[in-house]
Parts: C-alpha cells; sequence; structure tokens
C-alpha cells in the first residue's frame, strides 16, 4: 500500500487571475503547498496535476502530471482530475491519496498524520469547520427582489437549539483507492472526519481572501 499526495492546480480562475500562483511570504499558494507536502515526509509520491508549466512552480522532486485539455476548464471536478491521475500513474486499489489544494495555505501536519490514521478505518476522510448558521434560516429567491415563502416556526430561529453542523473547508481530502473508483466521490460510504477551526478554515477565492490570509502570515512572525 502506497501513500500518495496529489496537488491540483488549474491555470484559470474566475476570481483572482492565476490564483495558485499569487504570493503569500514569497511562496505561491502552489509552492507553498508542495513545500509543506515535501516536509512532511509521509508520502510515497507526490503528485502536481495542473496545466502549469514546469518552470512556474517548483517542479522538482515531485511527479508532474500535465493535464488533458479538458481537465483544465472551470467545467472539470476534482473527482474528474483524481481519476485521471489515478489511471495515468496506474495506482492501484489498496493505495491511499490525500490531496492538497493550494487555495488552503494554512495546514498542520497533525491533521494529515490523523487523515491517513482515519483511512485505515473509513473509504473517506475530509476536514470540516463547524457552521455558524442558522440553517432553517435559509431562503432562495424567486426572482431579484422577492423571496420564496418559508414557514419557520419559532423555536427553529434559535441557533443554540439547533444539532452540530458541519460543512468541508477544502483543507484535505483523504480516499482509499478502490472505495474511490467504486463511488467516485470523496464522500464514501464510511466517511470519517477532522473538524478545524481558526486559520485553518482560510479558503483563498477572491483578493480579500488573499489579503487576510497574508495579514495572518504576518501576525504569526511577530
Amino acid at each position: 500500500m502506497r501513500k500518495i499526495a496529489v496537488i491540483p492546480a488549474r491555470k484559470g480562475s474566475v476570481g483572482i487571475p492565476n490564483k495558485n500562483l499569487q504570493k503569500i511570504s514569497e511562496l505561491s499558494l502552489l509552492d507553498r503547498t508542495i513545500k509543506f507536502v515535501k516536509e512532511l515526509l509521509l508520502f510515497d509520491e507526490i503528485i502536481v496535476t495542473t496545466d502549469y508549466s514546469e518552470k512556474e512552480y517548483d517542479s522538482k522532486d515531485v511527479i508532474n502530471r500535465k493535464r488533458p485539455i479538458e481537465l483544465a476548464t472551470s467545467s472539470a471536478t476534482m473527482v474528474d482530475v483524481l481519476l485521471d491521475v489515478i489511471a495515468e500513474y496506474k495506482i492501484k486499489d489498496d493505495d491511499q491519496i490525500v490531496l492538497f489544494q493550494p487555495t488552503s495555505p494554512f495546514r498542520i501536519k497533525r491533521d494529515v498524520t490523523r487523515v491517513l490514521e482515519l483511512l485505515r478505518e473509513h473509504d473517506s476522510v475530509i476536514t470540516v469547520k463547524e457552521l455558524d448558521i442558522n440553517l432553517s434560516l435559509i431562503v432562495q429567491p424567486c426572482n431579484s427582489t422577492a423571496l420564496k415563502q418559508k414557514d419557520v416556526r419559532a423555536e427553529e430561529t434559535n441557533r443554540q437549539h439547533q444539532g452540530l453542523q458541519y460543512y468541508p473547508n477544502g483543507n484535505l481530502f483523504g480516499v482509499r483507492v478502490g472505495s474511490f473508483l467504486k463511488t467516485q466521490s470523496f464522500y464514501g460510504e464510511k466517511l470519517g472526519y477532522i473538524l478545524q477551526e481558526g486559520k485553518l478554515n482560510v479558503d483563498v477565492n477572491c483578493m480579500l481572501d488573499l489579503e487576510f490570509a497574508i495579514q495572518l502570515e504576518n501576525m504569526d512572525k511577530l
């Protein structure tokens, strides 16, 4: 059984041009992720799947998968990308893969180790954050000025009365390859999770997110 790290990085981005090459502390989000994974010393192989040229990132000591054109578009899903990697490198059913998205700039080794541990007894493992909203109050628009009618009982308006609710934060995704090929989902039949807090929940999708991440990084240096 091999432990394989996969780092996906698509060149195009709606929110920030060349998002994965934006820098925090002199390293691009992509290079920052590659450096973090290399220093873990937990993986047999590190695969970067991207449509960037190898000159645009730290391509040394990693396996570089040049994405097919159809996987370099905004319509390509992360499932499609991982299926391509599995097929291209003949990754076996009993292997484990952990996905590291560059848009999550803050991670800790303990969580990665825990993902690998949980994969011994789960088909998939994801990192999550606790939701601070009341889902019973979510409403949908019916046009540009009106909302669909919604019946909400008084007791439902108190968030403290709601059960715990978690949402994937995109920091880490772990899968057992055989189960992933069967379900073609990061949410396998037996799903484990790791709850994360604070800056581990930062996900860079726009300039405000990037500026916030830079501020957090600078605070750590004080």
